[in-house]
């Protein structure tokens, strides 16, 4: 049960209006997260702001990005994030069997060097130790732009993870 009420999908102000209207476009409603969030129209823009950033402006893949929440999701135990992101990764041409073997990416021959640099990266923020190797690893395969869109998104998706439960979601 939300902590807060969830606000109407029918916003009341325009900032709120604006952020939900991006779901509309994705031909959905807002869901529960921004509808919480939306008792503070300048945080939950933005929130949305870095969010949307991360799932569209980013020009690392799509699939990679999604098998990274994936992960993420996994270590915090974030049900409500692997339900959301599950539907995108397979979306976004992530298949079954290397959503099945992501907790054991690191032996399974599924990965490849840049899946498995990335989720290392993702194993190394959540234990908040980034190892310099880690980061160059990233960096070699990726390049500078998407080692920060990767940072940013392993990063993003770990306070999300612990927003979600704050709010009572």
């Amino acid at each position: 049960m939300p902590r807060l009420e969830m606000l109407p999908i029918e916003a009341g102000d325009e900032i709120t209006a604006a952020v939900f209207e991006t779901f509309r476009a994705e031909g959905r409603d807002p869901i529960a997260l921004y509808r919480v969030l939306a008792h503070s129209p300048q945080m939950l823009r933005a929130y949305a702001g870095l969010a949307r950033g991360l799932r569209y402006e980013a020009a690392t893949p799509r699939a990679l990005r999604e098998l990274m929440i994936l992960r993420t999701a996994q270590l915090t135990g974030s049900s409500y994030e692997w339900a959301h992101h599950r539907a995108m990764a397979e979306a976004n041409g992530v298949p079954a069997e290397k959503v099945r073997a992501l907790e054991a990416w690191r032996s399974s021959s599924l990965f490849d060097e840049r899946e498995r640099a990335a989720l290392r990266c993702v194993e190394e923020i959540h234990a908040v130790a980034l190892s310099d190797e880690a980061f160059a690893a990233l960096e070699e395969l990726m390049g500078a732009p998407a080692t920060i869109e990767l940072v940013l998104l392993a990063s993003f998706y770990e306070a999300v993870s612990r927003i979600i439960p704050a709010l009572g979601l």
